[in-house]
């Protein structure tokens, strides 16, 4: 018997979506008509199949130019709609797990949770001296906006992104 409709997983390398230095200022309006982010699904780049994504969950990783700690305030939106608060995300980098040259990994990861309760979105490996993850179900949403609210002693944070 064949298998026509089988469920399978796309799986995609990091892209760099996002390099913050901590003056990002989170929206106090949101109106309907949103049109872009940081993260599109329905780019070549996160799995765009025709008017379908491939992008079904998303996991992020951050490191920051030193030791150091960071915010994140993440935002997402479906097409035309308002943009909504997914998390906040304290980082820290204290672990000095190297990424490249200065660039040192997020270790620890603190969520503060807006989404969904039925949708996935959690943190991996955090605290553990290893390179944590944040993932979210991407479900329902075309847009997703990285604001970097807030820097210690690093200058500057990048977001790397993936689906699958």
């Amino acid at each position: 018997m064949a298998i026509s409709n089988a469920q399978h997983t796309a799986i995609d390398s990091y892209n760099i979506v996002k390099t913050g230095d901590g003056t990002d200022t989170v929206p106090t309006a949101f109106p309907v008509g949103v049109t872009s982010g940081d993260i599109d699904v329905l780019t070549p780049n996160y799995g765009q199949s025709g008017p379908d994504t491939k992008a079904n969950y998303l996991e992020l990783l951050f490191a920051l130019n030193a030791a150091g700690t960071g915010t994140i305030e993440l935002t997402a939106a479906s097409e035309g709609g308002p943009e909504e608060y997914v998390a906040t995300l304290a980082l820290s980098s204290a672990g000095g797990i190297v990424e490249s040259g200065i660039w040192r990994w997020a270790d620890t990861i603190t969520l503060t949770s807006y989404h969904l309760s039925a949708c996935g979105i959690a943190v991996a490996d955090s605290g553990n001296s290893r390179v944590c993850k944040f993932g979210l179900d991407a479900i329902g949403h075309r847009y997703f906006k990285l604001y970097s609210t807030a820097l210690g002693t690093a200058t500057s944070v990048r977001c790397y992104a993936r689906y699958f």
